[in-house]
């Protein structure tokens, strides 16, 4: 591995200090120091603070950050900003049984205008997000299931995005870099071809809709 693949490969394991070198935000002597060791040890040498230094600096700005402007002007772009509050959260463990309930659930509260919900499927585990009035009907329709988490005083924050954005890289590093930076965890993401959503702690919704809706004004 050569010098500058082995900076690049240090980096991406700190995508916010790529941010603050592109920005000038950054102190690159003290960067080198803290990078060294692990470039050291990816090239099997002993690589000086210097060389270090002077690579960094001579680094390309990678693919995210050229395309940036373009991603701050889409950003500025977006729709609406839905909040739904009252929200909780169960995972299931799959069964052959779950969608057969999960269809029931849904037959139940559909005609509800004011009901949250969203079924989320992995490969072994089911999330659903719902309206917390409707937990006892969840409950007795899932009985039997194997319930593995259950998240209370929930609250999502859903955006309406353009119709082109598949096509915006870096889109949704955008916002979980922006509400990282904020201190707010994110307990679900649900994602549509024209909205995300972003689940959080009822206490951290104010927080995270600030954050988001002022990353919506141009820069």
């Amino acid at each position: 591995m050569n010098l500058r693949d082995a900076i690049e490969e240090s980096l991406r394991k700190r995508p916010f200090f790529e941010e603050a070198l592109q920005e000038d935000l950054i102190n690159i002597s003290s960067l080198a120091r803290r990078i060294q060791p692990e470039v050291s040890a990816s090239m099997g040498k002993e690589v000086k603070e210097s060389a270090l230094v002077m690579a960094i600096r001579r680094r390309e700005p990678r693919l995210h950050l050229k395309m940036q402007q373009k991603l701050q002007q889409f950003i500025a772009m977006l729709g609406d900003i839905i909040i739904r509050s009252n929200l909780a959260a169960y995972t299931y463990i799959k069964s052959a049984q779950l969608p057969a309930k999960q269809a029931q659930f849904l037959e139940v509260i559909e005609s509800d205008p004011k009901a949250f919900h969203s079924f989320t499927g992995g490969t072994e585990e089911t999330t659903i997000v719902f309206s917390e009035k409707y937990e006892s009907l969840l409950k007795e329709i899932m009985s039997g299931e194997t319930l593995l988490n259950a998240e209370y005083n929930l609250s999502a924050i859903t955006l309406k995005l353009p119709s082109s954005s598949s096509e915006v890289i870096g889109l949704y590093y955008f916002f979980f870099k922006h509400i990282a930076s904020a201190g707010v965890p994110i307990k679900e993401i649900i994602s549509t071809t024209n909205e995300a959503t972003f689940v959080v702690h009822s206490d951290d919704v104010n927080l995270a809709f600030t954050t988001i809706n002022t990353i919506k004004r141009p820069v």
